[in-house]
C-alpha cells in the first residue's frame, strides 16, 4: 500500500519536534518525618564556665586592652577546648605535636608563620584557617610589628608532646620522658589539606563553604527574615557544638537564653541536650564555623509545623 508523501512527512516533522521538547522535570518527593522520643538532660545542661551563649570579640579585646600576649579559653567541654591566644611580635611557639587528634586554629589578625613538618613553611594571616594532623610536629611564630591574634581548638585532656630538643613547660604531677614514634606523616601533606584562606578562597570567590576541618563545616548563605520564635531548632543528645563566627552576622537562637546578634570573631555556643537554631541576617552573606566531635553530628528537630531555619 502506497502513502501520500505529505501526511508522512508531517508525521516525521511532528514526532521530530516531540523528541526535542524536553521531559518535564519530576515533582520533587514529598519530605517525609518519622518521631521518637528522644532523651533530654532535665534539668537541662547548664552553661558553665568557661562555656557561655555567647562570646563577644569586642568585649574580649577591651578585656585585653594594652596585653601583648593573653590566652583566654572560651569552650570546654567534653570533647573540645577552644581558646583565642595573642601572640606578641618576634613570639614563637615550642615544636610540638598532638599523638593521636589534630589541632585547628583561625587566624583573626595580624600574620604568623606556620612551620609544618612535611611542608613548606607558609605565611598565615586573617581568615586562613590551619589543621594539622595527629603526629605531626609543627610550631608557629609571629611575623611583622604587630601581635598575632588566633582561635585555637584542641581535643580536651589531650597535652601535647615536644619536640626532644625542647625544655617542656614544668607541670604539677607531670614527668616528661623520652619516646620513639614513627618519622614523619603517614601519608605526604598538600598544602589543600592543612590549610585554606577562607577569604580568598571562598567568600572572594562566592563559594559556598562545607566541610575542610575534620571536626567541623564551613556553613554560609544570604540573609533571610528571622524564622518565629517559636521555631525551637534542633538539638543533640551526646554532644555540645559551638560555633566560630567567620564573616557576616548571625541569629542564634539558644533554649533558655535570649536570642543573639553573632558577628565575625565571635563564638557561640550550646550545651547538649538543649534546643538550638540560627540563620544568616544583617543583608549580605554570613558563615558560621559549625564545630562538632569526628564524624557527622544528626539534628533531632522540634516537632513544630513552622519550622523553618535550616
Amino acid at each position: 500500500m502506497r502513502f501520500p508523501i505529505a501526511p508522512l512527512a508531517l508525521l516525521v516533522l511532528a514526532g521530530s519536534a516531540l523528541a526535542q521538547t524536553p521531559a518535564p522535570a519530576p515533582a520533587a518527593a514529598p519530605r517525609v518525618l518519622k518521631y521518637s522520643l528522644a532523651p533530654r538532660p532535665d534539668p537541662l545542661t547548664p552553661w558553665t564556665l568557661p562555656n557561655k551563649p555567647h562570646w563577644r570579640l569586642v568585649e574580649l579585646l577591651a578585656a585585653h586592652k594594652g596585653e601583648a600576649r593573653w590566652s583566654q579559653t572560651l569552650v570546654q567541654d567534653r570533647t573540645f577546648t577552644g581558646r583565642y591566644i595573642q601572640m606578641a611580635p618576634g613570639e614563637k611557639t615550642k615544636r610540638l605535636f598532638y599523638p593521636d587528634n589534630e589541632i585547628f586554629w583561625v587566624v583573626q589578625s595580624g600574620q604568623m608563620r606556620v612551620s609544618i613538618d612535611g611542608l613548606a613553611p607558609f605565611v598565615a594571616g586573617k581568615s586562613v584557617v590551619v589543621q594539622v594532623p595527629q603526629r605531626t610536629a609543627f610550631h608557629v611564630e609571629t611575623l611583622g610589628n604587630e601581635p598575632v591574634l588566633r582561635f585555637e581548638v584542641t581535643y580536651t585532656g589531650m597535652p601535647p608532646v615536644y619536640a626532644a630538643e625542647e625544655t617542656p613547660p614544668s607541670e604539677a604531677g607531670v614527668t616528661f620522658v623520652r619516646i620513639a614514634y614513627p618519622a614523619g606523616p603517614a601519608t605526604k601533606l598538600t598544602p589543600a589539606q592543612v590549610y585554606i584562606n577562607y577569604d580568598k578562597d571562598v567568600v572572594q570567590g562566592g563559594g559556598r563553604g562545607g566541610r575542610f576541618l575534620k571536626a567541623g563545616s564551613f556553613i554560609r548563605g544570604a540573609s533571610i527574615p528571622t524564622p518565629p520564635r517559636d521555631d525551637l531548632g534542633h538539638f543533640h543528645v551526646e554532644t555540645s557544638e559551638f560555633w566560630f563566627v567567620m564573616e557576616g552576622r548571625l541569629d542564634f537562637q539558644l533554649e533558655g537564653n535570649k536570642p543573639v546578634i553573632a558577628e565575625q570573631g565571635d563564638v557561640v555556643f550550646a550545651p547538649y541536650g538543649r534546643f538550638h537554631r540560627n540563620n544568616f541576617t544583617g543583608g549580605g552573606m554570613a558563615t558560621r564555623l559549625a564545630i562538632f566531635p569526628t564524624g557527622n553530628i544528626n539534628n533531632l528537630d522540634a516537632e513544630n509545623p513552622s519550622r523553618q531555619s535550616p
